[in-house]
Parts: C-alpha cells; sequence; structure tokens
C-alpha cells in the first residue's frame, strides 16, 4: 500500500510537472468518456431499466401467434392483444402462474374541483396490483372483488405523481369524486411512488378497473366479445416453475380455448379455420415492461453506443500516443532506475499508476460533459418520441458505468505504452552513456505509434461512414414527396366524446368550430381527421369492393381508413384526381359515401373507373357495398414519412357511428404559431372544460416523425467530427516526434543537395502509410457496419461506393493538414545545426 501511495504521488507529480501533456490528455479521454456516459444514460433508462415491482423477473409478456378475425387494437405488436373472455379463461384455467393481469390504456379527460385536463389512464384487471407485488401509499388498490360486475365499480386509484401535482399529496384526496371521461368516480387509493405503470415510458395518471370498460371508452365492444383483441396480458411465472413449463402449460390450455372460439368466427373458409387452431401462446420477457416505444428506439440507441465506444477507443489510442512519446522522453530516467536496481513490473505499476490517474481527470472532467449533453438530449427524447420520467441525473447505475469505462480506458491506453517502454528500458541497459533528454525510443516506439494511428484512421472510416450513410438517410427523408404541403399549417386534437359528448353534439361542435376557424384573420383553409397524419396511429379493416374478385392466393384484402371534414384535402394540400371532395351535404342523414387513395384504386380497380363504384367494410357472402366512391386523391404518407404507401380511404366523419379523438389542422397565411391562442380561444368559447392538446404546426410533426434519423444524424456527424480532430491530432503528434528523431537524417539530405519537395515526400510517404493501412482496416468494417444498420437507411444503400469516397477523401484532406506543420518544419530544418543534434 505505501508503495502504491508512491506511485499516486509521483504521478501526480509528473501530470503537474507536464500541465501540456496532461491537459491534452485529460480533455481528450473527457470527450469519449463524457460522450458514452451520455448515450448510456439514455440506453439505460429506456432500454434496460427494470420495473420497480416485485421480482420483475419472473413476469412475461403473453403473445398470441395466430390469424385473428374482428377488431384488433394495437400499440406496434397485434400479438400482444387479447381479448377479454381469452383473457379470463387463460387465468382461470392455467396453474403455472401466480397470477396473470391484463391492462388497457386509454386517453382521459380528468376533471375535479372545476379543472379540466386531458391525461392517460389505464383500465386494469382486479388483480393488477396484486401481481406486480405492489402497495399502497395511501387508502386501499384493486382487489378482485373490483373486477366482478360490469360498471358496477366506479372506483380510481391515482398514480402517486398525478397525486402529487394535482392535489400536492393531500392525504385528504380519499373518497373524494373524480370525474374520468366524464364518469365520476370515487378515489380509493393511490400508487405507490415510483411505480408509473407497465410500460416504460407511458405515464397513466388514473388506474380504472376493467369492469368500467364501457363507461370509460364509449367506443369500445363490449367486454363477451371474442373477437375484439385490445389488451395486454401480463403473468407472474411461479418460481418453482420454469419457463418452458409454464409455456407448454399455457398452450396446453390454450388450444381448447381456440376451439371454443371458432364457432364465433364467420366468413372463413376452412383452410384458414384450421390454420387458426394452430395458433399458440409465445412470451417474452416482462422485466422491463411492455416495450412498444422501446423497439423503435432500439436500433438508433444501440448505432449511437457503437458509436460512442469508437469515439473513446479513439481518444484511448491518442493518449497511448502520447504517453509512447513521453515515455521515449523520459527513457534516460528509466534507465537510471533500472541501473538502481528497479524492476521491469515496478516500473510498468509507476506508468499504470499515471495513466489511470490521467484517466480519473478524465472520468470527471466526463461526468461533467455527460451531464452537460444529457440535459441537452433528454428534453428532447422525452418531447418527440413521448417518453415520459427522463431523468438528467446521473443514477448509481450510470455512474457505475462511467467508472468502469474510466478504468478501462485507463488500462486501455496506459497498458501498452509501459509495456513499450519498459522493454525498451530493459533491452538497452548498456545505451545509457548515449542517451539525452531528446533521444528516441527507437525504431520499435516508431512502429507502435504508427500501427495506433493506423487504428485510428480504421475508427474514423467507421464512424465517417456511418455518419455519411445517416445523413443521406435524414435528407432523403427530408425530399420524400408526402403527398401534401406541410408548410404554414398548425394542428391541434380535442376529445369532446371524453366530456360526455353524444354523437350529434360531436358533430355540431366539429361544424361550428371549423366555420368559426375559417373566418378567423390569416386562415385559409380549415380540415379535420380523426387519425392524426405522421403519429403512427392507423385504423384498418377488410372490405368487399363491387365487381373485384381478389386472387385465391390472397389473404385478407386490408385497407386502412380515416374519418375526415370537408375541405380536409384543400387544406392540406393533397392533390385530387378524380372526382369530388366532400361537402357539408355529406351528413349522416345522406348516402355513404368514400374518398380513395391512388394505390386504392389501383389495386382494387385496376382498367376500371372508380367513381360511382361501390364497397363495404368486412367480409362474407351477406356483406353488401353500400358506401359509393366519389373521389380519388393522390396517395399521402399518413402514417410514418419513411412508410410504404397502402391502399387508404377516406370517409366523411358526419357519417360515423363514433368520434373519438379528432385532429383540426389549420393553413394560414402567416408564421401559423401567431394563431394558435386564438384557436385555444374560439374552443374556450363552445366549451370552456374541453381540454386541446398537441397544439404544434405541422413542421413540428414532421420533426418528431424523423425524431430518431434527425438523433442520429446529428450525433453520427459530430462524432465523425470529433473522430477526424482526433485522428489529425494522432497524425500530427506522430509525425512532429518522426521529424525530431530523423532531424540528423534531414539535414545530411540538404546539405546533400535535397529539396524541400524530396523531404516533404518523406513526410507524406510515411502518412501514406499509416492512413493506408487505416484504411485497409476499416473499409471493409465499415461495409459491415452498414450492412448491419441497413434497416435504418433509407434510399441509400449499404455498399454506396461514394460513401466510402467521401470518407476516404475526408480522412485524405484530414491527414495532409495534419502532416503540413511536420513537413514545413522539416523543410527548414538547417543542415549545420542538424549535422550537430543529438
Amino acid at each position: 500500500m505505501q508503495t502504491l501511495w508512491q506511485d499516486i504521488r509521483y504521478g501526480l507529480r509528473q501530470m503537474a510537472k507536464n500541465p501540456g501533456f496532461t491537459a491534452v490528455a485529460v480533455l481528450t479521454l473527457a470527450l469519449g468518456i463524457g460522450a458514452n456516459t451520455a448515450i448510456f444514460s439514455l440506453l439505460n433508462q429506456i432500454l434496460l431499466r427494470r420495473l420497480p415491482v416485485k421480482n420483475p423477473a419472473e413476469l412475461v409478456i403473453l403473445h398470441n401467434v395466430g390469424p385473428k378475425t374482428g377488431r384488433v387494437h394495437s400499440d406496434g405488436d397485434d400479438t400482444e392483444s387479447f381479448s377479454f373472455p381469452m383473457y379470463k379463461e387463460l387465468r382461470e384455467s392455467d396453474s403455472s402462474f401466480s397470477g396473470m393481469l391484463a391492462r388497457f390504456g386509454f386517453s382521459a379527460s380528468i376533471a375535479s374541483h372545476g379543472q379540466t385536463e386531458r391525461g392517460s389512464g389505464e383500465l386494469v384487471s382486479g388483480n393488477y396490483f396484486e401481481v406486480l407485488g405492489l402497495q399502497p401509499a395511501l387508502g386501499r388498490l384493486f382487489s378482485p372483488e373490483d373486477d366482478r360486475v360490469p360498471d358496477g365499480h366506479p372506483v380510481v386509484v391515482l398514480s402517486h405523481a398525478f397525486w402529487e401535482r394535482r392535489f400536492g399529496g393531500d392525504p385528504g384526496v380519499l373518497n373524494q369524486t373524480l370525474l374520468v371521461n366524464n364518469n365520476a368516480l370515487t378515489i380509493v387509493g393511490v400508487a405507490q411512488p415510483g411505480f408509473t405503470g407497465i410500460q416504460l415510458g407511458k405515464w397513466p395518471d388514473v388506474f380504472v378497473p376493467m369492469m368500467m370498460t364501457v363507461r370509460i371508452t364509449p367506443d369500445s365492444n363490449t367486454l363477451d366479445n371474442w373477437n375484439d383483441y385490445w389488451m395486454a396480458v401480463v403473468a407472474r411465472r411461479k418460481p418453482s416453475v420454469s419457463e418452458p413449463q409454464a409455456l407448454a402449460s399455457i398452450n396446453a390450455a390454450y388450444h381448447p380455448l381456440l376451439e371454443k372460439q371458432l364457432p364465433k368466427i364467420t366468413g372463413w373458409d376452412e383452410p384458414k379455420r384450421q390454420l387458426f387452431l394452430k395458433g399458440k401462446i409465445a412470451f417474452s420477457s416482462g422485466a422491463r415492461g411492455r416495450l412498444p416505444l422501446q423497439r423503435d428506439a432500439e436500433g438508433p440507441l444501440a448505432a449511437l453506443f457503437a458509436m460512442v465506444a469508437l469515439v473513446l477507443l479513439i481518444a484511448c489510442t491518442n493518449v497511448a500516443n502520447l504517453l509512447l512519446a513521453q515515455g521515449a522522453a523520459r527513457q534516460r530516467e528509466f534507465l537510471i532506475r533500472t541501473a538502481m536496481g528497479a524492476s521491469r513490473s515496478r516500473m510498468v505499476r509507476q506508468l499504470m499508476a499515471e495513466s489511470l490517474l490521467c484517466a480519473v481527470g478524465g472520468g470527471a472532467l466526463g461526468l461533467l460533459l455527460g451531464s452537460w449533453l444529457m440535459r441537452a438530449l433528454t428534453p428532447e427524447v422525452a418531447s418527440n418520441i413521448g417518453v415520459q420520467g427522463l431523468s438528467t441525473s446521473l443514477d448509481t447505475r450510470v455512474l457505475g458505468f462511467a467508472a468502469a469505462a474510466t478504468l478501462f480506458s485507463g488500462i486501455l491506453f496506459g497498458l501498452i505504452p509501459a509495456w513499450r517502454v519498459t522493454r525498451a528500458v530493459v533491452s538497452q541497459t548498456q545505451s545509457l552513456k548515449d542517451q539525452g533528454s531528446t533521444s528516441s525510443a527507437g525504431v520499435s516506439h516508431v512502429r507502435t505509434r504508427k500501427l495506433l494511428v493506423a487504428g485510428q484512421v480504421a475508427f474514423t472510416m467507421l464512424l465517417l461512414a456511418g455518419a455519411f450513410l445517416f445523413t443521406r438517410t435524414l435528407w432523403n427523408l427530408r425530399k420524400q414527396n408526402l403527398g401534401l404541403r406541410p408548410e404554414n399549417v398548425i394542428a391541434f386534437s380535442i376529445s369532446p366524446q371524453l366530456n360526455g359528448y353524444d354523437m350529434p353534439r360531436t358533430v355540431a361542435l366539429f361544424d361550428q368550430l371549423r366555420v368559426r376557424i375559417a373566418g378567423a384573420p390569416g386562415v385559409r383553409g380549415v380540415g379535420a381527421s380523426e387519425i392524426p397524419t405522421l403519429t403512427g396511429s392507423a385504423n384498418g379493416s377488410n372490405i368487399t369492393v363491387e365487381g373485384y374478385q381478389p386472387p385465391k392466393e390472397a389473404d385478407d384484402e386490408d385497407v386502412d381508413y380515416d374519418a375526415i371534414s370537408p375541405d380536409y384535402f384543400s387544406t392540406l394540400g393533397v392533390p385530387l384526381l378524380s372526382g369530388r371532395e366532400f361537402s357539408a351535404a355529406d351528413s349522416a342523414a345522406s348516402p355513404k359515401v368514400a374518398v380513395v387513395s391512388e394505390s386504392m384504386a389501383s389495386h382494387f380497380f385496376a382498367g376500371r373507373n372508380p367513381i360511382g363504384a361501390h364497397f363495404a367494410f368486412g367480409g362474407g357472402k351477406k356483406v353488401k357495398p353500400n358506401i359509393e366512391i366519389v373521389g380519388v386523391v393522390k396517395d399521402v404518407q399518413q402514417q410514418h414519412v419513411r412508410s410504404e404507401r397502402i391502399p387508404y380511404i377516406y370517409l366523411p366523419y358526419a357519417q360515423q357511428r363514433s368520434l373519438s379523438d379528432m385532429t383540426f389542422y389549420v393553413r394560414t397565411q402567416q408564421n401559423p404559431l401567431l394563431v394558435a391562442s386564438e384557436l385555444r380561444d374560439e374552443i374556450r368559447r363552445l366549451d370552456t372544460n374541453l381540454p386541446v392538446y398537441d397544439l404544434k404546426t405541422f413542421q413540428r410533426v414532421l420533426d418528431e416523425d424523423l425524431f430518431s434519423e434527425r438523433l442520429v444524424a446529428g450525433l453520427s456527424a459530430g462524432f465523425g467530427i470529433l473522430a477526424a480532430l482526433l485522428a489529425a491530432l494522432g497524425i500530427y503528434g506522430v509525425l512532429a516526434y518522426l521529424v525530431v528523431q530523423r532531424t540528423r537524417e534531414i539535414g545530411i539530405r540538404m546539405a546533400l543537395g535535397a529539396q524541400g519537395g524530396h523531404v516533404r515526400s518523406l513526410i507524406l510517404r510515411e502518412v501514406g502509410s499509416m492512413v493506408l493501412a487505416g484504411m485497409g482496416l476499416g473499409l471493409p468494417l465499415a461495409c459491415g457496419m452498414a450492412r448491419l444498420s441497413q434497416a435504418m437507411l433509407f434510399g441509400v444503400r449499404a455498399a454506396d461506393p461514394s460513401v466510402y469516397a467521401l470518407g476516404v477523401g475526408l480522412i485524405a484532406v484530414v491527414a495532409l493538414a495534419a502532416c503540413y506543420i511536420p513537413a514545413r518544419r522539416a523543410t527548414r530544418v538547417d543542415p549545420l545545426v542538424a549535422l550537430r543534434y543529438e
């Protein structure tokens, strides 16, 4: 221990003695460690964090794999959707689980004490909190008794965060009445702190018993419909039962239930009915909860983490080069210590102590840089991809990762220089009399430093290729033809049905609002749709089309559909190809009509005119086409910018049986944000208790849809530039060292008549050998990386030669810039001074 403290004190003196070296090394490491810490913090919170419940490893998410019929509600993976009757039967028939819960997230209009706000909630089974092993912070949680009678349990449990935000943590909140979607519910408890539901990133404000489904979500089907897939199911496996045993047990119970459901399905032929009976249950881990949002974030975050790891490797190789140079300058010191009896291991330990001290300094500064980067990134991630509860603070896991990265860096960049320096000292003990403070460490040191620089070039090529590919992807998506004009458009949403509006009042409100907004100054057009554009939402159904015979090998003829207002297409700038738009005459009392997309027309009416043709939703011989097509419009990117265009149907909102949310689009003559307050005022004049949400420009909607691509492109470009700068420093350091080492040789060459160009060519050859070696390794690695990232690319191939040509060109420019000063210094060597140089 005493010698360790001696090493530390001596290392601190060495760092103080060489402040320039210390500052460069610490800052270089801080950049790498800080970037890694920030990205790991996001990765940890979004992808790695476990649910704050009892024994989360015992939880499994159920998936039903096989064909479905009827209504399917999904937030990304329809195999996670179950009907309530199926859930009840599975819960009661399988004994391999200690409990099985169900949940469904819903949008909520929450009112109390005269204030109404837009929130979120979860419909949960009575055993929800029991299965998760949770305790109340106040009052009680639900029990199986709250899961008995439909509409018979008007109670609510508040989330801890909502209780503190809305009620200030008042314990007197129990037994008060809360209006949730215009239903009076009695507050019976508050959930424990830290629990935010089983879907990470989504914080429900309230929990409502599943038996209240029909009242809370008025447009839902009944709880006894086997063909209505809408809830997610999570089970807790008994500790004594292995996962394969539980899987076999639940499938044994599942197959008889499929036979029980089959008579309730109509319109399927015999092969499809047999395929339905072959369905099965599959598991995925529930330790991290449900991950619909995280699925989209997994690829970008993994790519970013790989990039920052490369940045850290480049930083480590740079510091290793610095340590090799410093070790060469200190070789006289180590020779003296060897002569005095110091062992090689003792000197290695001294050098490792110095490198670890340098790493600790870089790690400490890296935490500050990482914290700053987290504060910049986290709000953007939370607001753009809708993940709530992200923290900018450094938790224990992030601190542990930063400590591990610091230790790894200290060992990685310290071990090679320590080994090379001490090896040279041991083999050159007879050279003490020939060494001076400026002598070199020999050819082996130079070779090692060149290899490190070649590694930097290879890693830099990886980062630059990724930066060019992801930037090109973002550019292509930005230039994608959306089928509409997003300029000068602002959007907002309302949900009157959640405030107790029936369908006639809802339509009347929408009509009034459109007329009043259209008359406001600066407004050029107003349209509305039930499904907001570019938010990933969709409604789908199979259809029966007049005169269309589907191919025998085709599956269900599915289309997506949306309910819209008159002037919707003209407001958003969607071209009308034939026929007409909807008008106020397309009311609930008039014949049913529809406008179809170009893709729908070409698929179902190849060679025929769709105008005047009829179709109907659903399939089977009893379905009669009763909806007339009155118009055809250009395809629109409805779900996402990078989505494939599919057949789409637009219906008048006035002809729908029910409407949940409605998103209004307002085109203005100037900056659309200037009319935002006027839009809120118009809604307040019609209904002061109706919350307005998602008020944003269409350009903001587009930016949110492309956020992952923007984040990856922006950070990868930043990391690529940083890597190029670090590579330039590495090349410069090696060349500067070579010029000093070869000063005598250069002087002799110039004394014999060598010109400056000849000397410069010597330097360029040194640069070329390092760069070519790095390229030889980096290009194949970059191609492999690009192929692994192909799913994240758009409009560019992983093997696009222009991308790698740009990377090679940029590295060549960086290398030439890095060698300019050493080459200039070499050509100015005075031959007389060089001949006396030692």
